[in-house]
């Protein structure tokens, strides 16, 4: 029997619709760079077409801010994959060099977390986001 996977993505509730629709774009796309079991090999129609091949349960959650530091700090304190994304990363739009100087340069809690991303055993990724909700926009 396989492992049953979740993976989940918090952001901050103060974020805006468009917001978090592009921080969870890029956090998942990291996650999925961590773990290749995240995805199937490719699904397609009748016609040839390519569907999203997501084999886990994948959700969205918004909390507060803090929270989002402390359920990045817990998951790697599991070992779980974890992807952080910050303000400060926002805010350099189309500016990769730049924003890796930033990350590699800043402090730790320097960074103004908005959302993070983790992947790991259903139950556990269940605990570790309980104080989340649901994402209703």
């Amino acid at each position: 029997m396989s492992i049953l996977l979740r993976t989940a993505i918090a952001v901050d509730k103060s974020l805006d619709a468009g917001a978090v629709a592009n921080a969870s774009a890029i956090v998942m796309g990291q996650l999925a760079r961590l773990d290749d079991r995240i995805y199937a090999d490719d699904v397609l129609d009748a016609e040839k077409a390519l569907h999203a091949g997501i084999r886990f349960n994948t959700l969205v959650l918004s909390g507060r801010s803090s929270h989002l530091t402390a359920l990045a700090q817990a998951a790697r304190a599991e070992r779980l994959p974890t992807v952080l994304f910050t303000t400060q990363g926002r805010s350099l739009s189309n500016s990769f060099e730049s924003y890796r100087d930033l990350i590699a340069q800043a402090e730790p809690g320097s960074l103004d977390v908005c959302a993070v991303g983790v992947l790991g055993e259903h139950e556990l990724v269940r605990t570790l986001t309980k104080r989340f909700s649901v994402y209703r926009g």
